[in-house]
């Protein structure tokens, strides 16, 4: 069907049977997938039984589907300097167990990404790892302290996994966690990440004043902005009104924004509290449309771990944020898809072609001859969060109980099964 790559007769592994969403954003259909050596080897019309074939595992994939893997662009892995909240290995195993293939690092560390050197190390350990592709983001200005720009040009040259992915040493540069107020500095960011070719991913706050300074300034300059984390009316407007003459700006937003209400912080106290914080009916309402009409081009988590102890203080001395890598898809799945907000296709390409497109990375789309990222879905089972069985070191979820349809069964990165679903 989709052709195949010549090669050796042995292959790793073949998925029997399974429903493929290739990303292209055609209609599902059904096939067998073949992998060797990492790479998509085959697309074929599904066959009868191959036992006895050259497969050294066959996944027998009825009843399941077939997607690129999922690209997230905004996760804290906490590392270095925070490591009893997440780490590398944990982050990764929480990212496969998710369904993801890629994830974008956020440089909120300590010391901050904002060098060669710190982003080599994580770069060096996460491919030790194994678990996903992690592609960090550099720092906006040293130490993140507002003053001192970054050496986006030496972080763009450092020989990382995203360079070979992408071309560029970093995803891309931010802030995130706090906004860079001085519009002076702001442009001599805009003016190099843009000279590099590098996205601007900016946190937004506060989100609708901010929303609209970086319309101004795509409007000014050809870097590429993406706002992090949408979550009101006002910007979503904002957004789709200048969308239509600015192709260097987009959005995402997260799971919680279209999911939940403010009125979750009084239910379930800090593990409802996030930044941008949840917001009412009318807001939630709007990122649904913001979604379903494409001024969102994707969807994150915002991935933020913290340790118990902290999440166990007064609402105002908690701090913000929510785990988000092993709730995404169900949560999604439930809410966009089984509502008939977004088609699976849609969903698929809001998760794994969309975010890969914005940080020029080629993935997102299953094709032959292309790595084996893939996630295999289960759309028929039911079920309730449970962050028991999290991989992640962190709990902190608002959507623990939450009734939810859909699951992650297998995750594969270059043709090797990162994460097998064992109940």
């Amino acid at each position: 069907m989709h052709g195949r790559v010549d090669g050796d007769s042995m292959k790793d592994l073949i998925i029997k049977n399974v429903t493929v969403v290739d990303g292209r954003g055609g209609e599902p259909f059904v096939a067998d997938i073949h992998i060797a050596r990492g790479i998509i080897d085959e697309i074929a019309g599904a066959r009868g039984d191959v036992r006895g074939e050259n497969f050294t595992r066959i996944i027998d994939g009825a009843g399941l589907i077939a997607a690129p893997g999922f690209v997230d662009i905004h996760v804290h892995f906490r590392d270095p300097g925070f490591t009893e909240k997440e780490d590398i290995v944990s982050g990764g195993e929480a990212a496969a167990a998710g369904g993801f293939t890629t994830v974008c690092c956020m440089p909120n560390t300590s010391p901050a990404i904002h060098e060669p050197d710190v982003l080599l190390d994580i770069d060096r350990r996460a491919r030790a790892a194994g678990k996903v592709n992690l592609l960090a983001v550099s720092a906006l200005t040293r130490g993140q302290a507002g003053t001192e720009l970054v050496d986006f040009a030496a972080m763009d040259a450092a020989a990382t996994r995203c360079r070979e992915l992408t071309g560029h040493g970093v995803a891309g540069v931010s802030e995130d966690g706090k906004t860079l107020d001085d519009e002076g500095l702001m442009r001599k960011v805009l003016s190099e990440a843009g000279r590099l070719g590098l996205p601007v991913m900016d946190h937004a706050e506060p989100e609708v004043e901010i929303t609209k300074r970086n319309i101004r300034f795509a409007r000014e300059t050809a870097a590429h902005i993406h706002i992090q984390h949408i979550s009101t009316k006002a910007a979503v407007d904002a957004l789709r009104d200048a969308k239509k003459e600015l192709p260097n700006i987009t959005c995402e937003t997260a799971p919680h924004y279209f999911t939940l209400t403010s009125e979750a912080l009084s239910r379930l106290g800090p593990n409802a509290k996030m930044n941008p914080p949840l917001k009412g009916e009318r807001d939630r309402e709007a990122v649904l449309e913001g979604i379903a009409d494409g001024t969102i081009d994707c969807i994150a988590t915002d991935h933020a771990p913290h340790t118990a102890a902290e999440k166990a203080r007064p609402v105002n001395e908690a701090p913000f944020g929510i785990i988000g890598l092993e709730t995404c898809f169900p949560l999604a799945y439930t809410r966009l898809v089984k509502t008939g907000i977004l088609t699976l296709p849609q969903l698929i390409d809001k998760m794994s072609a969309a975010p890969a497109r914005l940080i020029g990375l080629s993935r997102g789309r299953l094709s032959v001859g292309k790595a084996a990222d893939i996630v295999l879905i289960d759309p028929s089972c039911e079920g309730r969060i449970d962050s028991a069985g999290f991989r992640s070191k962190a709990r902190n979820t608002p959507f623990d109980g939450m009734p939810v349809s859909g699951r992650i069964t297998h995750t594969l990165l270059n043709g090797k099964i990162t994460y097998e679903r064992t109940l």
